[in-house]
């Protein structure tokens, strides 16, 4: 949902022109960090209101990148007001846009798409991207959707959804074909291997390429098992589809990201297992685990043209509670 490759972020900085007499941008690295404090500190305000999510740890790592004047990005400032900022990476021939935030009372202003585009142009300038993608959960960035969909960029939706962990009868944990059981550390390899081939050729590995190879998928892995940037990490409440054999068909991995509040952060089935209710057995089982350790919701995060995926988690009682889109644009 954030970036995890700003782990590795490295300095690329220039210097941008004013824009217009009213909004100015200013790189990240000459700005005012108090007033960039502020703004973080809004964001994190912002998403534990509207997603039930406690950002403030993944935050602290772009404040550190901030900090060390090494964070590539732009922050909008209108008279003595800092109102905006935004940053991105670039890795190789790839460049995310991690995050373009707008402070509440200066939305609607444009002020979104003025730094999309500052962004967009500087990035145009390094002539080795080839590849530039935005998942980040925005929150009010209309005139900016508009932009990147005018520079060429393929848009698709995502929807965020919550669900209470209310008892039920879940479904059995074992089966004669597959039995659910919880995550464990030598399950990494083949838990690898199953998202890889469970995103093949879907909507998710247009916007994400990380998902295209095993390489990507151990990293986006390691993030969401090592790190805190979709939360912290809940193994008991992970869990893993396995065959009587001890192949892994599917996989369910789970945070936690605000005071009582879960996530599901990825759930994948093999392919030749789709259909059969694997993924809804994991889903039931990680609820369960949920409740018995006093939590009260989960969330999760879906591309809705993913429709299978999207009617799945209604069927179990998730709820959209906002929705943003993502982007992406690739040069042949």
């Amino acid at each position: 949902m954030v970036v995890p490759e700003l782990l590795n972020l490295r300095q690329n900085m220039a210097t941008t022109a004013l824009i217009n007499p009213e909004v100015r941008m200013i790189p990240m690295a000459e700005t005012d960090l108090a007033a960039l404090e502020l703004l973080f500190d809004e964001e994190c305000a912002e998403w534990l209101e509207l997603l039930n999510w406690d950002y403030k740890g993944a935050s602290m790592l772009v404040r550190d990148v901030a900090r060390q004047r090494q964070l590539s990005g732009l922050v909008a400032v209108s008279g003595n007001a800092t109102v905006g900022f935004a940053y991105y990476l670039i890795e190789g021939r790839r460049c995310s846009i991690g995050d373009i935030y707008v402070s509440r009372p200066w939305r609607g202003t444009g002020i979104d798409r003025i730094m999309a585009e500052a962004v967009l142009d500087r990035i145009d300038q390094v002539g080795k991207v080839r590849r530039i993608e935005s998942q980040c959960v925005g929150v009010g960035n209309h005139d900016a959707d508009l932009l990147f969909q005018a520079r060429g960029f393929e848009r698709l939706e995502r929807s965020y959804m919550l669900t209470g962990v209310a008892a039920e009868d879940p479904p059995p944990s074992s089966t004669a074909e597959v039995t659910i059981r919880p995550w464990k550390a030598a399950d990494f390899s083949q838990a690898v291997r199953v998202i890889h081939r469970s995103y093949h050729g879907t909507h998710d590995s247009r916007i994400n390429s990380q998902y295209r190879t095993e390489q990507g998928c151990a990293e986006l892995l390691t993030i969401l098992t090592d790190h805190v940037w979709c939360g912290d990490f809940l193994p008991l409440v992970s869990c893993v589809a396995v065959r009587p054999s001890g192949s892994v068909v599917g996989v369910l991995i789970a945070s936690r990201v605000a005071r009582g509040v879960g996530h599901i952060g990825q759930i994948s089935v093999h392919p030749a297992h789709q259909g059969q209710g694997v993924g809804r057995r994991m889903i039931a089982s990680a609820m369960s685990e949920l409740r018995n350790r006093g939590f009260k919701s989960a969330s999760l995060a879906v591309t809705t043209a993913n429709t299978n995926a999207f009617h799945l988690y209604q069927t179990c009682g998730f709820e959209t509670i906002h929705t943003f889109p993502v982007f992406y644009r690739e040069k042949r």
